[in-house]
């Protein structure tokens, strides 16, 4: 009997030891969102909001939102619950809000009785597809790259909270998974290669933890897609290792507010109306593309044979005054050509995604689809193009390139002839962001802005 109770209790302090291991990150934690807020994918009438709480098993995050900033007409979301499998980042889904509207909103983390401080962020919802209102919007790419992060902080990012645009378009790079940050000159926690799904989304928290990156994401929403760093360098979703690719791809959907397509979870493509001047046309050129390193040729392709159809039927079915297509790789800025071209161009050689590019071009023109901006980054400059591919002296589409964020630049290279571009503007001498501004009217002014807010090229442009 007595060998019997020795035996229940040795059982008992094995299971509270396992126990404890299970809820070691609970234990002394407090709850607390240390890596600020977000809101994204922001529509007329719904809105995505994210945090991350504190490692505490069986805690939730709580949204309050209101019109009023005083949150006199504050109504409360349904709260999720977070859990270590989702690294304790959650997204709560706003619905039934008011078009052209400012929103304020505040999370928590809740657990049992304890709560963390509140942190605040606005947003603006898109207004309705016939309303002639004005639209800001932003867009960059390209943080922390070469070894350019945190010193001691992101500076550009508030310039961006600044310039208060209505969206804010992340097109790509987010972070630079296969890339160190030594330190110093930088803040450590991201000298390292990530391998593993906790060093991919180490890389991200550290990039989170920067304060004015925190102070963008509060005072605007974001539309964000990935290029190649969330993965690897130039990768090719038909040809790099599955594994690393479904890593990048499920960190990308935890810490980005993305809300998910109930058909299908790992698209990224998607589209967004804003009013009747603008929509959107997210592109997603990395996961569905060839190898880079095959000739062009009939079967080679960027966006794969789904994604080509949706945007092509989108053109054509869009009344908006503006379409612009985000692009996180160029047009006509060879990259990394001519062995294994990673953008569209092939700069005369025998690979790249020209042909698919000339598809679209043709059904662009085929159809009379006027006033295309396509928005890009990836290559390190500020650049400003204009397409004219049939040669009859009349623009058929603009490029505008921005970025980096924080990286080091690239230089201001000749441009692939085939879509006859001219340069309107470029420079590789300073970290950026584009601004566009439509009025509501619909003419649309192009700005370039520095890492101190600086606007050092400004353009306006009738539709």
């Amino acid at each position: 009997m007595k060998s019997l109770n020795r035996v229940g209790v040795a059982l008992l302090v094995v299971i509270l030891l396992l126990l404890g291991v299970s809820s070691g990150r609970s234990q002394g934690v407090r709850p607390a969102l240390a890596l600020g807020v977000a809101s994204g994918d922001v529509t007329a009438h719904s809105a995505v909001i994210w945090s991350r709480g504190a490692e505490i098993a069986h805690s939730s995050l709580t949204v309050e939102y209101a019109t009023d900033e005083q949150f006199g007409d504050a109504q409360r979301a349904e709260p999720v619950l977070l859990s270590e499998r989702s690294d304790y980042a959650g997204k709560i889904f706003l619905k039934n809000l008011k078009p052209g509207t400012r929103y304020h909103y505040r999370v928590r983390q809740v657990s049992g009785t304890e709560q963390s401080a509140p942190v605040a962020g606005t947003f603006v919802t898109a207004p309705e597809a016939h309303q002639s209102a004005t639209v800001a919007l932003a867009w960059s790419a390209d943080l922390g790259g070469q070894g350019q992060c945190r010193r001691p902080e992101y500076f550009i990012f508030n310039a961006l909270a600044d310039a208060q645009p209505d969206l804010f378009l992340f097109l790509g790079d987010t972070a630079y998974n296969d890339e160190r940050c030594p330190s110093p000159p930088n803040l450590p926690g991201s000298d390292f290669l990530a391998n593993t799904l906790e060093e991919y989304r180490a890389k991200q928290k550290y990039q989170f933890a920067d304060k004015p990156y925190q102070k963008a994401r509060a005072a605007s929403s974001l539309y964000v897609i990935w290029d190649d760093h969330e993965v690897i360098n130039d990768f090719s979703g038909t040809t790099v290792e599955p594994q690393r690719l479904a890593i990048g791809r499920q960190v990308l959907l935890e810490y980005f507010p993305i809300a998910p397509n109930p058909q299908d979870p790992h698209r990224l493509y998607r589209s967004f109306r804003w009013g009747k001047h603008a929509e959107v046309f997210i592109l997603d050129t990395r996961q569905y593309r060839s190898d880079n390193k095959l000739p062009d040729g009939p079967e080679k392709t960027m966006l794969g044979r789904e994604q080509l159809a949706w945007l092509k039927e989108n053109l054509q079915r869009s009344d908006a005054t503006w379409k612009f297509i985000v692009s996180t790789v160029t047009l006509s800025i060879p990259t990394a050509c001519p062995a294994r071209c990673d953008g569209w161009a092939n700069a005369e050689g025998p690979t790249g995604f020209e042909r698919e590019l000339l598809e679209i071009t043709k059904f662009i023109l085929d159809n009379k689809i006027r006033n295309v901006v396509w928005l890009s980054g990836d290559m390190h400059l500020a650049d400003a193009i204009q397409y004219d591919p049939d040669r009859d002296r009349v623009v058929d589409f603009y490029e505008f390139v921005a970025g980096p964020l924080s990286a080091l630049t690239y230089f201001v290279a000749p441009l692939d002839s085939t879509l006859n571009p001219t340069r309107i503007f470029g420079t590789a001498d300073r970290w950026n962001f584009g601004q566009i501004g439509i009025s509501s009217a619909g003419r649309l002014t192009l700005e370039y802005r520095d890492v101190t807010g600086e606007v050092f090229f400004r353009r306006e442009f009738g539709p």
